[in-house]
């Protein structure tokens, strides 16, 4: 096909650039608007179905609405008519150009922690807005994710996304996997349905790769790997990288786990995790241009949304001035910070340290630590800030740990105050709080107030999410429980 036209020769088709599950993809040329496009056509097995081009054109329809930095931009759809050949529908997207995964692990080898949390924290946010309109990716893998000179992650290849209602079965006997076996959920391989969790699966091989830059499923032929990948436990990644936080092991191990039950919520949760640890990729020789416009645009909405100061967005550097505190906070933090300055990794740091004492039943020394730092980011930035909400959350959580169940809830309550204002009452990390503060209240023996609380957020997510939401059976039972108690 290459050098093929079509849309009615409007499309050229210069050279093929790769394949994936559902079919090849050209480079090619808009002769009309004269800008360089993808054009992606299904594999020949696939059209033969008489529902497949229905369906095509609805999926690429919807994909085509969906509107994040992280997915390229679908122009145009249409089908390639030809006397003698058999119809084939096509895409025209965005040509994007950059580094997959699979090309950077083979350059560099196994990542940094910061940089693969940076990685896997975009491909995240990809997957919250794919999710959240019924789009699973359902073959992600090294390949289909691409490091652009900018810093930004492309999601590629939703092809699979376009088999949402299909028989699975007609597809895979056609000899065309859907799927990759190396990074295929155990569910899709037993060929039971697909969930948001399907996708997280596949990016926690990814992640895992990342770090250790070894396969995580393999085997001496696909049947094997499908094989591993439904029975055999994947190795866990703080034995295979001891740098790892216990916190990052953990979610990496969580969204391997082989039922969808047993991993994350969805992919905000994933999301929100591995932003704890992200580092700049400016690391990166890949990363060429990272004052390009869509960086400054994505680090502006960033602040607009984290409160923070002017100061802070204008500064040169991420450094921020040390602010005057009495002496005994200086001695306590002494050995955490600079003399001179304060920065946000500062407090990521201190969190980390936080939850390796609470790792070792040290709450008392871990509470010190994390309540210093966060009295001291509060006024630089803000208590909206994501780094300084997720340190006062994780300190709430300290203190009701460790059995304060008085200084914990004045936390929570505090959180749900702010967090409310900003986001408001359906947000994940609001009804944490809400439900964590009804947890307070029966510790200290405050039963009503408990069910009251419940009881109220209770019918707010039961309007918002129906009855049968996993958050909403929950929480119904969480009060069940209390009333029983």
């Amino acid at each position: 096909m290459k050098g093929d036209v079509v849309g009615d020769g409007r499309y050229e088709l210069i050279d093929e650039i790769g394949s994936g599950g559902m079919g090849l993809v050209f480079d090619g040329f808009d002769r009309h608007l004269g800008r360089q496009i993808a054009v992606k056509f299904t594999h020949p097995n696939l059209d033969r179905d008489p529902d497949w081009t229905k369906r095509f054109f609805r999926e690429a329809e919807l994909m085509a609405r969906m509107r994040h930095p992280g997915m390229p931009m679908i122009h145009d759809a249409g089908v390639d008519k030809r006397p003698g050949k058999e119809d084939r529908p096509y895409l025209v997207m965005e040509f994007v150009e950059g580094v997959t995964f699979d090309k950077l692990l083979d350059d560099r080898g196994p990542l940094s922690v910061g940089v693969v949390a940076s990685l896997g924290a975009q491909a995240a946010a990809v997957l919250a807005a794919t999710h959240r309109n019924r789009i699973y990716h359902r073959d992600l893998k090294p390949s289909n994710l691409m490091l652009c000179s900018d810093g930004t992650v492309k999601v590629l290849d939703f092809g699979l996304a376009v088999a949402l209602e299909s028989d699975m079965t007609r597809y895979t006997n056609t000899g065309h996997t859907l799927g990759t076996p190396a990074f295929m959920s155990p569910e899709q391989v037993e060929g039971r349905a697909v969930v948001p969790q399907t996708d997280l699966y596949s990016l926690g091989l990814v992640l895992h790769e990342l770090l250790t830059g070894s396969r995580v499923m393999g085997g001496s032929s696909p049947y094997m790997v499908w094989q591993n990948q439904v029975h055999l436990q994947p190795p866990d990644i703080r034995e295979e990288c001891p740098d790892v936080p216990v916190e990052l092991g953990r979610l990496i191990m969580s969204m391997l786990a082989k039922a969808p039950d047993q991993r994350p919520e969805d992919a905000a949760t994933v999301h929100a995790v591995l932003l704890r640890y992200a580092t700049s990729l400016s690391v990166l020789r890949e990363v060429k241009d990272n004052r390009s416009p869509a960086h400054m645009y994505a680090c502006a909405v960033a602040v607009s949304v984290s409160d923070r100061t002017a100061p802070t967005v204008v500064a040169p550097t991420q450094l921020i001035p040390k602010p005057v505190v009495p002496p005994a906070a200086v001695e306590a933090v002494v050995n955490l910070v600079p003399p001179t300055d304060f920065s946000r990794s500062d407090l990521q740091r201190a969190m980390r340290r936080a939850r390796d004492f609470a790792d070792n039943s040290r709450y008392d020394p871990a509470i010190h630590e994390l309540k210093t730092v966060v009295e001291i980011a509060l006024p630089l930035l803000g208590s909206r800030d994501a780094d300084v909400v997720e340190a006062r959350l994780r300190l709430a959580d300290l203190r009701f740990e460790s059995a304060d169940f008085a200084g914990s809830a004045d936390l929570y309550r505090a959180l749900i105050d702010d967090l409310t204002a900003e986001r408001g009452p359906y947000d994940d990390q609001v009804m944490y709080c809400q439900r964590q503060l009804a947890a307070c209240h029966v510790q200290t023996g405050d039963v009503r107030a408990a069910l009251t609380r419940l009881k109220r957020l209770h019918s707010q997510m039961a309007v918002r999410y129906g009855e049968q939401d996993k958050r909403v059976i929950e929480l119904a039972t969480q009060i069940n429980h209390i009333k029983a108690t």
